[in-house]
């Protein structure tokens, strides 16, 4: 994420736009190829962070473009570890320097000092004068780098220019032309993986999204605006066509100003793209169902069901035989909150046909489904195939 000196937009009037990079302009592969480089000589030669922090400012020299790098930099550094290196903890080093020199103290008893601990430690006396204040954040050294390639650093930091302005955020509704059910559910198990506030349509075979920003909450803002941006690189990995609307708080006196994107932008997402994400637990239970002696034919996520308005649920499955049709949604790892809420709307709304299956691990959120009108199984690590039959056999429509 880029602070807030490092984030450039374009203002117009109303409306707020990031001021994107192009990824194959040039000037723009140099510059990241040559950050890149420091970045990795930093790891092979052990450099500080301040060492870092002052060879970037030798690359911006006289350059107009300082926030540009500015930003590639703390991208580079927000994907490097970086670790605290000493013979001692530097702050017990510290303490045993200033005891073996407090009575007299000169730089004389400073060198013994440091002599007589190097020899205890069987080290180099200079080891120890480096790791004095080791323990700064200035001189912690980079260990390791996570960046594949300066196109990756590229399209990570125009990601990002998105991502802190939705930290801003009021509101956002995002459209996701005709997409496939498998992919209404990897996008909404983003969002309620980030626990955030939603309604969920679909509109003449389009999701729509609409989403609560941070600064339409009174507490906690600034952690929920971290989950809408590091929801925001989910979409991305969205197949199809996508369009976004928000309302973005801006600058000190956060006034609203509209922010408009659309696939069209050519973002690239860094989180890897899994597809329709199946888990261990449907994975067990696809191979318990086709043991079964059945007539009823399993689809994975190939429909989607409404809930009177309020949300749209992908099951992980959907059974038919004949004419008839039953599904099978299974809860098993979700944070508690958002369950009970997701429960309450299907007790609510859901059909009739609706089999959820509820690790025991979450058995108090059940709550309240009582005016549920389908069928609800307990598991504790794999689902049983035999129940959720005959759960669908009697719920099936």
């Amino acid at each position: 994420m880029l602070s807030g000196e490092l984030i450039r937009v374009r203002i117009k009037g109303k409306e707020l736009s990031p001021s994107f990079v192009d990824p194959a302009k040039p000037s723009i592969v140099a510059r990241s190829q040559e950050l890149l480089e420091l970045y990795l000589r930093g790891v092979e030669e052990g450099l500080s962070r301040g060492d870092l922090v002052e060879a970037v400012k030798d690359v911006i020299g006289d350059g107009t473009d300082h926030k540009l790098t500015r930003g590639l930099a703390r991208i580079l550094e927000d994907r490097a570890e970086f670790a605290t290196e000493s013979p001692l903890p530097p702050k017990e080093l510290r303490a045993r320097i200033f005891q073996a020199t407090a009575a007299a103290p000169s730089r004389q008893a400073a060198t013994e000092a440091y002599q007589a601990l190097a020899e205890e430690l069987d080290c180099e006396p200079e080891l120890l004068r480096r790791s004095l204040f080791a323990d700064r954040k200035e001189e912690q050294l980079i260990t390791s780098l996570k960046v594949p390639d300066a196109a990756w650093l590229v399209n990570r930091y125009n990601v990002s220019l998105v991502q802190s302005c939705l930290v801003r955020a009021e509101s956002l509704k995002l459209k996701v032309l005709k997409p496939a059910p498998e992919r209404v559910r990897q996008l909404l198990r983003y969002v309620a993986f980030h626990q955030l506030m939603h309604r969920a349509q679909m509109v003449d075979g389009d999701l729509v999204l609409s989403l609560d920003g941070p600064t339409s909450l009174l507490r906690q803002s600034t952690r929920y605006g971290m989950a809408l941006a590091n929801f925001f690189p989910a979409l991305l990995l969205q197949p199809g066509d996508w369009e976004i609307e928000g309302v973005i708080r801006w600058g000190k006196r956060k006034l609203r100003k509209q922010i408009s994107l659309t696939s069209g932008a050519g973002l690239v997402s860094h989180y890897r793209d899994q597809g329709a994400y199946q888990t261990r637990t449907e994975q067990w239970f696809e191979e318990r169902w086709l043991k079964l002696d059945t007539d009823w034919k399993m689809a994975r996520c190939a429909s989607l069901v409404h809930l009177g308005g309020q949300a749209v649920l992908a099951p992980c499955y959907t059974f038919t035989k004949g004419k008839k049709t039953a599904h099978l949604e299974i809860l098993g790892f979700w944070r508690k909150g958002w369950l009970q809420k997701h429960l309450g709307r299907v007790a609510k709304h859901g059909p009739g046909n609706l089999v959820l299956a509820v690790s025991t691990k979450m058995e108090g959120a059940k709550e309240g489904l009582g005016r549920f009108e389908g069928q609800v199984i307990s598991f504790k690590e794999v689902v049983p195939a035999k129940d959720v039959l005959a759960a669908v056999e009697r719920c099936a429509r």
